[in-house]
């Protein structure tokens, strides 16, 4: 696979593979509700997670069906995507910084600061990922639960 044809690729995995920030601290019964910064935060550390144990419908779980990137993808152009990464690599290991979270109502930003490395299966087809960067995931709350809309650049 040519460098040009495996950039974005890499880019999409980084995107999607979120990172590894400090736990968030769950609500003990009778205490008080989850703040929406915390809960955004439980779904992309559960993303993380999801992306590390290979597991497509942990990571989808948290993605809205009304799915749009600026790739063209929708929602089952990410579950393409995903199971296409996950059958050329394994090994997928991502550190990550606390995300900072904006909310405005129903709708939210999160801003991402991620370390990717993944071993390719067949390294005769694939090159290894070594990726750092950052990634904005926009999120929306419908029935009182926040799902991905759309993982896109810093803006």
């Amino acid at each position: 696979m040519t460098r040009l044809r495996l950039i974005p690729l890499v880019l999409c995995l980084g995107l999607l593979a979120q990172c590894q920030s400090s736990p968030v601290q769950l609500p003990v019964l009778g205490g008080s509700r989850m703040s929406d910064e915390e809960q955004i935060a439980m779904i992309l550390d559960d993303v993380q997670q999801g992306m590390q144990q290979r597991r497509i419908y942990k990571v989808l779980a948290h993605v809205s069906r009304n799915y749009r990137d600026k790739a063209g993808r929708d929602y089952q152009g990410i579950q393409d995507y995903l199971n296409n990464i996950f059958e050329r690599y394994r090994n997928i290991r991502i550190t990550r910084a606390r995300p900072r979270v904006w909310v405005q109502g129903n709708r939210a930003e999160a801003l991402e600061a991620f370390g990717t490395n993944a071993e390719a299966i067949h390294s005769d087809q694939d090159l290894d990922i070594h990726l750092q960067g950052q990634v904005t995931v926009y999120l929306e709350k419908v029935d009182g639960v926040w799902k991905i809309v759309e993982w896109g650049p810093i803006q």
